[in-house]
């Protein structure tokens, strides 16, 4: 299992390299293919939603199924249309080839605008992960269920439906001081092609793993300080379905997994109340509020410090392209800030998105003072 866990760390580091500033975003969708738990992506279009889950099926070699969902869309686009010939015969058989159940990755695109009926189907599979025909029901080969959509359903009928979408992730345009890596990085992007890193099989043991782990959560001693949290969150306004108050452990022992823990930590609990107790993108500032209160993360303010130093840099670096002396001298004694910050950080696999992100920044000052002293002393 130790070599499966370290194709795992393959697999996340690989989809960070292919995306900006999609690591949290890259920590969602991996728990919810652990857990099995359905995941939402809630952004505006063209924040590389669709094209991360086609990337990340890619590299595990999964069955894949995308579907634009309209109003109008019909159960027959999902799960395949009616077999004529067996219809007759008096069976209800659907030719289920290249639909939904046959998939091991689906994602489902703007899921607020299908249809009731089309909901209730989904909730069915999302419960039971099967699906009714002729024969009775069918057991699905579904690993993971994403869905999107550019905003939180306000619609009352649709607030059972969201509960049972377990992981919520709120995606943000890439900030400007990252465009040129953006565009760098997306034309690679456009044509290529990606070798599998680990298997579906595999995918599938480790599942096995985290429900193991999920099982043994009541006998952990994060379990008081789980319950802590639960209270402050319901204090400070935060929402929480019985339901959901489950399902977040289960979250928990998949990002545990992820980070190759033997057992569920802090951080792990962490990033999971991150993922499954917010309602709105509005509840993240007070579970970070939580999560401080009760010393959950040991990371989260090395983060902070990174990417306030990033950004520094990132402005130095455009004020020095046309700027003087001054600005060349403002933009080393950052450089050097940054390069003694990092040699202060701790080995947290949780940090390694974050350090490759100023390192890269970093590059790019040390070459730009290279450079504009040859200009200013020659040489």
């Amino acid at each position: 299992m130790s070599e499966t866990v370290q194709k795992l760390s393959e697999l996340k580091i690989k989809l960070a390299d292919l995306f900006v500033q999609r690591e949290a975003e890259i920590t969602a969708i991996l728990s919810g293919l652990l857990a099995g738990e359905p995941v939402i992506l809630v952004g505006e279009a063209g924040t590389a939603k669709t094209i991360l889950i086609e990337k990340m099926s890619e590299l595990i070699d999964a069955r894949y199924f995308y579907y634009l969902l309209t109003r109008f869309t019909e159960p027959d686009e999902i799960l395949g249309p009616l077999d004529i010939n067996a219809l007759r015969e008096g069976r209800y058989v659907r030719r289920t080839e290249g639909r939904l159940p046959e998939a091991e990755i689906v994602f489902l695109d703007e899921i607020f605008k299908a249809s009731s009926a089309i909901r209730n189907i989904l909730l069915d599979i999302i419960l039971n992960r099967r699906f009714r025909d002729d024969e009775g029901y069918r057991e699905l080969p579904m690993l993971a269920m994403y869905t999107a959509s550019n905003e939180i359903s306000s619609d009352v009928e649709d607030a059972a439906f969201y509960d049972r979408l377990t992981i919520r992730c709120f995606v943000r345009s890439v900030s400007e001081d990252a465009w040129s890596e953006l565009i760098d990085r997306g034309i690679k992007l456009e044509e290529l092609r990606l070798s599998p890193v680990i298997s579906v099989e595999e995918i599938r043991e480790v599942q096995k793993l985290v429900m193991e782990r999920f099982r043994r959560m009541p006998e952990s001693n994060l379990m008081q300080v789980y319950l802590d949290a639960l209270a402050s969150l319901k204090q400070k306004g935060v929402r929480i379905s019985d339901r959901r108050k489950i399902k977040l452990l289960k979250v928990a022992s998949a990002i545990s997994v992820i980070y190759g823990e033997k057992e569920i930590s802090p951080d792990s609990l962490a990033e999971a109340l991150k993922l499954v107790a917010v309602h709105e993108e509005e509840d993240i500032r007070k579970v970070d509020q939580v999560i401080f209160e009760l010393g959950l993360s040991s990371y989260y303010k090395h983060i902070q410090k990174i990417q306030t130093v990033n950004s520094e840099l990132q402005n130095a670096i455009k004020l020095s392209r046309s700027g003087g002396v001054d600005e060349l001298k403002m933009l080393s004694s950052i450089c050097n800030r940054a390069s003694e910050m990092l040699e202060e950080m701790p080995q947290n696999p949780r940090l390694i998105p974050y350090i490759r992100q100023l390192k890269g920044s970093i590059f790019k000052a040390k070459d730009i003072l290279e450079r504009k002293k040859a200009e200013i002393f020659g040489g």
